[in-house]
């Protein structure tokens, strides 16, 4: 960390749960010098600005940066601190979270019950178009669990090649397909449930499946009026020609974990691409390899988590309620993997 050119006023701290890959604690936490802990946000806005390309370099070095005490007070507050870095607002278009929109571009993060987990996944691995830039925002810090957990998806490419060469070659080779069922309508009850109205940005069948279709979805109406959708064949395994890493770049632990509700069983949600479903030993490998991983910073209201979706998967552990924790989307000028 001595050679880490970092923004001026602002110092790197250590957190008990912070790990370290290759030298570099994970993730990069950021905390306003002594001398700078009363700026406001809209300073902080303006050093984003003059800072951004630093900023941007500390991201793919580090793979996500958390921004504590930089007094972000509210949504409307972490709106403009997102946008001072100039990125590119994404259209939440084919994902399958309930979301709701609060300011800006600052939505509901995934809004399951709190008694359920969210597994890890690159946020909408499953299609063609996804956000490469995530925030997420603590405007309600919970009484007991709620981490965001955080993987280096190249750690998990590592480990997991270890463990099972065969699987990540196939992986590499053939990619996988998703399938959900969206709802009609959205159905709050479920991590899955966001409607086919919400998932495809229309109340029209018509316009629905030309978006579906322009997704990369075959897709199929059911008698209830739900929407069945399978992904083409996306791959699995990517590199980051940034870097040169590869990445364990899929959505199988949060499809084969958690796509399950009334109308989804989560061991047909992920499978190759002649149907063959994901064996129950693989994905007990993968959870050793994420529980190995994974890391988990306790929120504290006002916390700020910039993450390079590329790079880093994430997911949610079960909380006591309250709890608010907003996202913010976007898409860098370097495109997708």
């Amino acid at each position: 960390m001595d050679t880490v050119q970092l923004p001026p006023n602002v110092e790197a701290i250590f957190l008990e749960e912070q790990k370290t890959f290759d030298g570099l604690p994970f993730p990069l936490v950021l905390k306003p010098t002594e001398d700078s802990r009363t700026q406001d946000s809209g300073y902080w806005q303006t050093w984003i600005r003059s800072n951004r390309l630093l900023l941007q370099k500390l991201l793919l070095d580090f793979g996500a940066v958390l921004f504590r005490d930089f007094n972000t007070d509210s949504p409307a507050e972490f709106d403009l601190f997102c946008k001072a870095f100039g990125f590119e607002p994404f259209r939440y278009l084919g994902g399958a979270a309930v979301r709701e929109l609060v300011v800006g571009n600052v939505l509901t993060a995934n809004e399951s019950p709190p008694d359920s987990r969210i597994p890890f996944h690159h946020e909408m691995a499953h299609v063609a178009d996804y956000p490469t830039i995530l925030f997420f925002y603590c405007d309600v810090a919970p009484k007991s669990g709620g981490e965001t957990p955080l993987a280096l998806s190249n750690m998990v490419y590592r480990r997991m090649a270890e463990r099972n060469p065969g699987l990540v070659a196939r992986l590499a080779a053939e990619g996988l397909r998703y399938v959900r069922i969206a709802p009609d309508g959205d159905d709050p009850t479920s991590a899955l449930g966001r409607g086919w109205q919400s998932t495809f940005l229309t109340t029209d069948r018509a316009e629905a499946e030309a978006n579906a279709r322009a997704a990369g979805y075959d897709f199929e109406w059911m008698a209830d009026g739900c929407m069945k959708t399978t992904t083409k064949a996306v791959p699995a395994i990517r590199v980051d020609g940034r870097t040169g890493k590869r990445m364990f770049f899929n959505s199988i632990h949060a499809c084969y974990l958690g796509w399950q509700d009334s109308r989804n069983d989560r061991t047909k949600a992920v499978v190759f691409p002649d149907g063959e479903t994901m064996s129950p030993d693989v994905v007990r490998t993968l959870e050793d390899v994420m529980d190995d991983v994974s890391v988990a910073v306790k929120w504290r209201r006002g916390d700020v988590i910039l993450v390079d979706n590329r790079q880093v998967q994430h997911a949610r552990r079960s909380f006591t309620p309250p709890r608010r924790i907003l996202a913010s989307l976007y898409k860098d000028e370097n495109g997708t993997i």
